[in-house]
């Protein structure tokens, strides 16, 4: 063979084999994986298990460092990472993890508040929002229970919550109120002129308070409160006979809801005899109008602030005698201030059932001869 004809075998077979010193390094690959219950926002709410796998690519591994293969973290942490370096003769590879979060804490639900004081005592009468606040140490509070609150009435047990940013959701926290957006009821409202007397019934809710106020009022006053309290009735007392009364009965309730009808009343002289603060010298006889539909009366007389009579009448009088007896004692008319009332009866007298009062007046008794 010529010298020519061996050196281009020889150049082929450099070609084919590949020249000393140009094959490609194979450096370790380094590749991880993240164990752990993924929360919100990229956290993990359990602790985190790193994986490392490391592929020396068929050349002679030389050495690593913190490439076991399941590494634990179990400490909350705002952000942490992990690395895995491996060399083999070709070279040496050093992967980090991407930042690792963890929060395995539920936030704590500190507090409650309401977006508004009470309307009326601890009462709500109207819509109000609520909202809880709370803490979270490491991903921080993302959120907490925020609710407007509409009923149903009566004491409410509320409860709110937070959430951290890593998902985790604290205990409950309770919040109480007391909610009430309904009117009382109010019904049967009337009122019925006597003589200087107007009688005024109402039925109220049981949770009301209710205040009667009388137009014209006492006095020079355009109107006055004649009465406050939870019954059901008011006999109004010392008024002008021939005038119309205008009366507003309002029932409220603790949290100040309220609800107001007026009903008018005119008063007229019933009562006959005797005269208004008449001074008499013996027995009297009392006299008034007859009431439609009643069957008899109730008649009560007082000296002073005792009650000295009770009777019953068929017809609208009776005769007050010089002496009697009531409650088992004997009773006199002695000289004094007496008041006397007329109330109508219905139906059978052990039904109780009595109408508005007819009228009341006062008389005197005096001796013979006494001015």
């Amino acid at each position: 063979m010529s010298p020519r004809t061996s050196l281009a075998v020889a150049c082929l077979a450099a070609a084919v084999l590949g020249a000393p010193g140009t094959a490609s390094a194979a450096p370790p690959t380094v590749t991880y994986s993240l164990t752990g219950v993924a929360g919100d926002n990229g956290w993990f709410r359990s602790a985190v298990t790193v994986g490392w796998m490391v592929n020396f690519n068929g050349v002679t591994p030389i050495a690593t460092s913190g490439c076991e293969p399941a590494v634990q973290i179990a400490a909350d942490t705002t952000g942490t990472t992990r690395t895995c370096q491996a060399q083999n003769s070709d070279g040496t590879t050093s992967t980090s993890t991407r930042l690792i979060r963890i929060d395995t804490t539920a936030p704590t639900a500190t507090g409650a508040a309401a977006a508004r004081p009470p309307d009326a005592g601890q009462w709500y009468r109207g819509p109000i929002g609520i909202g809880w606040t709370g803490t979270d140490a490491t991903s921080g509070v993302a959120a907490c229970t925020a609710l407007t609150y509409t009923g149903p009435d009566g004491p409410a047990a509320l409860s709110g919550t937070c959430r951290d940013n890593a998902g985790n959701v604290s205990a409950p926290l309770p919040f109480a109120l007391s909610y009430d957006a309904t009117p009382p009821s109010l019904s049967a409202v009337t009122a019925v002129g006597g003589d200087t007397v107007a009688t005024v019934r109402w039925t109220a809710g049981a949770d009301a308070t209710v205040t009667v106020t009388r137009a014209p009022g006492a006095g020079e006053q355009a109107a006055s409160v004649v009465y406050h309290g939870t019954g059901s009735r008011i006999e109004d007392h010392g008024l002008r006979n021939r005038v119309r009364y205008v009366y507003t009965v309002s029932a409220a309730d603790a949290a100040g809801n309220a609800t107001s009808v007026t009903v008018p009343a005119r008063t007229r002289a019933r009562l006959r005899r005797p005269a208004p603060g008449a001074r008499v010298v013996r027995a009297p006889v009392l006299r008034w109008r007859t009431v439609a539909g009643a069957r008899y009366y109730n008649v009560q007389l007082f000296r002073g602030a005792r009650k000295v009579l009770s009777a019953w009448p068929v017809r609208a009088r009776l005769r007050v005698h010089r002496t009697w007896r009531y409650g088992g004692v004997r009773r006199r008319l002695a000289p004094g201030v007496y008041r006397w009332y007329v109330w109508p009866g219905y139906g059978r007298r052990a039904a109780h059932r009595y109408g508005a009062l007819v009228g009341t007046r006062r008389f005197v008794v005096v001796r013979p001869g006494a001015r």
